[in-house]
């Protein structure tokens, strides 16, 4: 399914507030967190019609079933990831079926199994450009920590159905590996490097950017996800992809990272030059930091998420609330 590009008008946020993937709690904070310092004011700005669906959480019932701890087990954690993703997805491809925007607040990045999910079943040629630090892409037999928020992009080339008897994400429709491209990555595991190799994955690290410019990398990444300008383009960003310097307040913090203008640029490009649909920003942590981190962590997001505003003005949107969270 196709959406034209000229029909991104419409914006539906939705604020995945869980921090399942990984132990430090915080990143389920971050979508109130944002809101609350002005984030649905801003956006609405950009867009003729937004709408705040407010908050997926976790569900009670498995919250109960899997308390999350340092010892539970991978089974476990992949479990409660499955369940909640799958219901993560329902709620962003209602949005996508309406021919809305989609922007996702994580959360940590184990989100993205549920909104690729949905993307994927929305239109299961997506191309997806992937910005992060880390690649995302282990199993539980490659990972060194278990930390689910390490295996989303695994999760949907089915490499940890592979490696499970469970066939846990089975709802969740293939991930080709033509189909996505890396950029930023300088923390990447050995089995996650085996599988970049094994699978020819396009990537370009923090280093090839600096070397290169990043017009250069996303001129490239553009060609080689959509040449001809008729695909639809998920994007999933992690703020560790940045430096430190401006993204202080996430949990796996990786020094000499992309710059600030580099990351708005990379939005930029995606939101003017391709059909995007799709956009997670995850990894922000609030109870990381004193004032001056947190401070710096939101003024960064901004710049980032300032690019969504197109060069068509419109006047400012109306804001819907959803009356319930999900």
């Amino acid at each position: 399914m196709k959406i034209n590009i000229k029909q991104k008008d419409q914006c539906s946020l939705i604020t995945a507030a869980t921090h399942m993937g990984q132990k430090k709690p915080g990143t389920e904070l971050a979508g109130d967190w944002l809101k609350v310092r002005g984030l649905s004011e801003k956006i609405s700005e950009f867009f003729s019609d937004f709408r705040d669906i407010g908050n997926v959480f976790e569900s009670i019932k498995h919250e109960k079933e899997y308390e999350l701890s340092d010892e539970l087990s991978i089974t476990k954690k992949l479990k409660k990831l499955s369940h909640y993703s799958e219901r993560l997805s329902e709620v962003i491809f209602r949005e996508l079926s309406q021919d809305r925007f989609v922007l996702t607040i994580g959360g940590d990045h184990s989100i993205a199994a549920g909104t690729l999910a949905a993307s994927l079943q929305f239109d299961e040629n997506i191309k997806v450009l992937w910005v992060d630090a880390h690649a995302d892409l282990n199993t539980p037999r490659t990972s060194p920590s278990h930390n689910t928020h390490g295996m989303p992009v695994a999760i949907a080339m089915d490499l940890v159905n592979e490696v499970s008897e469970n066939n846990l994400f089975s709802f969740l429709p293939k991930l080709k590996p033509q189909n996505i491209a890396y950029i930023g990555l300088r923390d990447v595991d050995p089995g996650e490097r085996a599988f970049l190799d094994r699978f020819n994955i396009k990537s370009y690290d923090a280093q090839d950017v600096h070397r290169l410019g990043i017009e250069q990398v996303l001129t490239e990444c553009k060609q080689y996800l959509d040449p001809d300008s008729t695909n639809n383009i998920h994007l999933s960003f992690d703020v560790d992809a940045i430096d430190p310097l401006y993204f202080p307040a996430t949990g796996t913090p990786v020094p000499e990272g992309l710059s600030l203008k580099d990351g708005r640029r990379i939005i930029e490009f995606l939101n003017s030059e391709t059909n995007l649909i799709s956009f997670d920003l995850v990894e922000i942590n609030p109870l990381l930091g004193g004032k001056e981190e947190l401070d710096q962590t939101f003024a960064s997001t901004m710049e980032l998420l300032s690019a969504l505003k197109r060069t068509r003005k419109y006047p400012t949107g109306s804001i819907h609330l959803e009356e319930n969270s999900v």
